[in-house]
């Protein structure tokens, strides 16, 4: 190993430093080090959402039962009538016809 590559030579450096030195030096490594694993951390991450917000806006469009984000929500008034499986509420069924009294 040749003793005057970069990373032998910072040791001997690193080395020659007093304690309180050598402290303050590893401290603000580490927080260099730090701060460039989170600025790659979220360039990895803007990239991945981009490309999933990339192949969500060309994806099929939604299919037809899926409701719309404008549409109203489910239990909004007047928001869809019951469909064919629904049974209709106490407030929508007609009262059965009663004889009159006058026929019995």
């Amino acid at each position: 190993m040749p003793s005057d590559d970069p990373f032998h030579r910072v040791r001997r450096d690193f080395e020659a430093l007093q304690i309180d030195e050598q402290a303050q030096f590893l401290i603000q490594a580490s927080a260099s080090t730090l701060a460039r694993g989170i600025e790659q951390a979220g360039k990895a991450l803007a990239a991945g959402l981009g490309e999933t917000m990339h192949q969500a806006c060309s994806s099929t469009p939604p299919h037809k039962d899926t409701p719309h984000k404008d549409a109203p929500h489910k239990d909004a008034p007047g928001a869809e009538e019951p469909g064919p499986a629904e049974p209709e509420t106490a407030q929508r069924q007609v009262p059965p016809e009663r004889p009159d009294a006058s026929d019995a």
